[in-house]
């Protein structure tokens, strides 16, 4: 799917790809944000396309002359949810604004999950020394 914005003389073409690619790195710049989840598989999309490929993090849907985008991320443990969701729509909106000139109208994040610490830590139980 590509969004396309005209004026009297001239048209752009934006593909879905480089919104979504504009969406996942302005929520990167977030703090709290740990990673991004696959969203879930849309049934009705997969039956069009005809094939089961890896879904992206990012929804991108036009409504008009503008965009609604939903986001799927994972968090960092022990951090706020509400704060990082609000900066994550503030940086989304104004990257995708400021970058292709088209209108978001909607910012949805999704917390898909919490990313904890897999490496060793000190609440590990240790060994005897027997």
């Amino acid at each position: 799917m590509d969004i396309t914005s005209e004026n009297n003389k001239d048209s752009l073409i934006v593909s879905e790809e480089v919104l979504s690619s504009i969406a996942i790195n302005a929520a990167t710049d977030v703090d709290g944000v740990s990673s991004f989840s696959n969203r879930p598989v849309d049934v009705m999309t997969t039956i069009k396309r005809g094939s089961l490929k890896v879904m992206s993090p990012v929804r991108i849907i036009p409504d008009g002359d503008n965009i609604n985008v939903s986001i799927y991320l994972n968090l960092e443990p022990n951090k706020q949810i509400q704060p990082i969701a609000e900066g994550v729509q503030h940086n989304v909106k104004e990257a995708i604004e400021n970058m292709t000139g088209k209108s978001v109208s909607k910012v949805n994040v999704v917390i898909a999950g919490i990313d904890f610490n897999e490496n060793g830590d000190s609440t590990e139980p240790t060994k005897s020394e027997n």
